[in-house]
């Protein structure tokens, strides 16, 4: 595991034109310094461990999400997820997000981690409905056509109908969420008075 995060380092950070001196740098402009003879004794295969919060913030430096550092799709078809036991990168990849066919199979139907994929979705349908509706209101206003003015305007009454819809089913399954003990992560701040209203209850 510690080989495939030091390849996955040494090939994007090289990719991006950064020193070890550059990666040092911007670890501890994140508030988690990772000493350049660290990064070093990784690359060089010196160093046989990396933690998890090195991993994390290695990964948000060099702009590529955790999991490919350690399971670097697209490079081989199987890799070695335990001791003596290789699969596809792909279930490699699936067994540790929870995806995989058998761990599926294993949980209930109705899972925390499908629970919070349901509510990413949700949150992203009403952000849609609502920018779509704010583009359209905007284009009305400057609209210099009464009849043009007019249509647009259809528009973001029947964008509004349905963002008031989106953001009923977010607040329906953020209460599913509660009812099941289970606390639903912090909406973005366009939503927040979702959250203040939740608390009120």
């Amino acid at each position: 595991m510690t080989a495939r995060v030091a390849d996955a380092l040494r090939a994007r950070r090289k990719e991006l034109g950064l020193s070890a001196q550059d990666v040092t740098d911007a670890c501890a402009a994140l508030g988690y310094p990772i000493p350049r003879t660290v990064i070093a004794n990784l690359e060089s295969g010196r160093r046989a461990s990396v933690d998890v919060a090195e991993l994390l913030v290695l990964a948000e430096v060099l702009g590529v999400p955790p999991i490919t550092m350690l399971f670097p799709l697209g490079t081989a078809p199987t890799i070695e997820v335990l001791p003596g036991r290789e699969v596809s990168m792909w279930d490699a990849v699936a067994w540790v997000t929870g995806e995989s066919r058998e761990e599926a199979m294993k949980a209930p139907t109705q899972t925390v981690l499908n629970m919070f994929r349901e509510h990413g979705i949700l949150v992203s349908v009403a952000m849609l409905s609502r920018e779509l509706g704010e583009e359209k209101r905007r284009e009305a206003a400057l609209a210099r056509d009464p009849e043009h003015r007019a249509k647009f305007l259809d528009m973001v009454a029947e964008l509004d109908r349905i963002h008031a819809r989106d953001i009923q089913s977010l607040r329906n399954w953020r209460a599913r969420m509660r009812e099941l003990e289970v606390v639903p992560p912090a909406l973005p701040d366009e939503f927040a008075y979702l959250e203040s209203s939740e608390t009120a209850q």
